[in-house]
């Protein structure tokens, strides 16, 4: 009889557990949750986990609930690689999700390649996921490298001539610099790039990077160091007179986690942009998303926020026009999908798969209505005239075959 019992037990409970997971849609995130890079990965698990509770709180996709698994993968490209083939052979995850690194988002889209399963990148920003490492799988809801890197260099006054370079010393960095160096090129031919700086990530000490810029004497430098070693070389460059010697071109440097952590030491005038902005634009789509982002979080909405946000409504809304979860038909769905977001009407390119939006970029100013910088004396650059073109994408495309 207790064996019986037992087995009647067992099959009831693996019964109700496969029910369950029948229900639920898994999705599978990774992004920074500690280091200097956690604030931009905890603000993109934040805007990620918004919307599925709004989705939920709606009934749901197709009926089913939405599950959001989060690990920190500390922006550490083999922790990505691990969590990413944990999440497809263990808990059997229908999308993979998220990252801030550049280096892991491209380790992340070969699995996603080999797997066959959809890999919606979010903050991480490297041209070379969509377009010489594009894969059928991967898509990004965040903006790119050369839609940052052309906007500053359009919006970079034409007297300044003498340009110097600090960045990460990996894909994102070498990336920004190149791309920027080539449309300052084209725009401002009597450009000269003087010298090159590429400190580690989470380098402790940048003493020698500031007195080697001194030394150089430029008009201006273009620093593509983010998040919190943005902040950190700030705050130990500010008392060398640094920022008021040149002008700054900092991809990024607007971003709210980056403003919130310097304060009233953020520099004013630097050139700068963020990848979405809580105050921009003014529709009612974004004031909607900021009052739902402060009341669940008592905090303004963030880079990692938003592109978070937006990745989740992408998912959920290519499944809904797909009628299905089936990843072929998920992805015929997604590709040149256009969606009302807090950010305005934006677009997943159907060839690439890298979202099409409209890009801001400004210089840092202080607002009575705010205890941190944020971006002003803005001008707003259309996707298509930012982006790499589609014909750009095609010459990869045969040349990296």
């Amino acid at each position: 009889m207790m064996k019986k019992t037992f087995w009647v037990v067992f099959f009831v409970l693996v019964f109700a557990s496969t029910a369950i997971a029948a229900d639920t849609i898994k999705i599978g995130a990774m992004y920074p949750l500690s280091g200097r890079a956690a604030d931009l990965g905890i603000a993109c698990q934040q805007g990620a986990d918004l919307a599925v509770k709004e989705i939920n709180a709606k009934g749901g996709v197709l009926g089913k609930k939405l599950e959001l698994i989060s690990a920190d993968s500390k922006a550490n490209t083999q922790e990505a690689v691990a969590i990413s083939n944990r999440y497809i052979q263990k808990d059997g995850v229908n999308f993979l999700f998220g990252e801030v690194s550049s280096a892991a988002v491209l380790a992340i889209g070969q699995v996603a390649k080999q797997e066959k399963v959809i890999y919606m990148a979010t903050v991480a920003s490297t041209d070379t996921a969509t377009k010489e490492k594009w894969n059928r799988y991967t898509f990004r809801s965040g903006t790119c490298n050369s839609q940052e890197a052309n906007s500053l260099a359009l919006y970079t006054p034409k007297n300044l001539v003498k340009f110097y370079n600090i960045g990460p010393d990996y894909e994102y960095g070498r990336t920004m610099w190149s791309l920027y160096k080539t449309r300052i090129s084209q725009v401002n031919p009597k450009a000269e790039f003087i010298g090159e700086q590429w400190p580690k990530l989470f380098e402790p000490d940048y003493t020698p990077y500031i007195n080697a810029i001194l030394a150089a004497k430029p008009d201006a430098v273009y620093c593509s160091l983010w998040g919190g070693d943005l902040a950190a070389f700030i705050k130990q460059a500010k008392p060398y007179g640094l920022f008021e010697k040149m002008k700054w071109v900092i991809p990024v440097g607007g971003d709210q986690t980056v403003m919130k952590a310097l304060g009233q030491e953020t520099p004013v005038g630097l050139i700068t942009d963020s990848r979405y902005y809580f105050y921009w634009p003014d529709t009612p789509r974004n004031k909607q998303f900021v009052k739902d982002y402060l009341a669940a979080y008592k905090d303004y909405p963030s880079t990692g926020s938003g592109e978070g946000y937006d990745g989740i409504y992408f998912l959920a809304t290519a499944m809904e026009n797909a009628k299905s979860t089936d990843t072929e038909k998920v992805v015929a769905a997604l590709e040149g999908l256009t969606i009302d977001l807090p950010r305005g009407k934006a677009t997943l390119r159907k060839e690439d798969h890298q979202l099409l939006c409209d890009f801001m970029v400004g210089e840092t100013i202080f607002d009575k209505a705010y205890p941190f910088a944020i971006v002003g004396n803005q001008r707003v650059f259309p996707g298509d005239q930012v982006l790499y073109t589609l014909d750009e994408w095609k010459k990869a495309q045969t040349e990296n075959k």
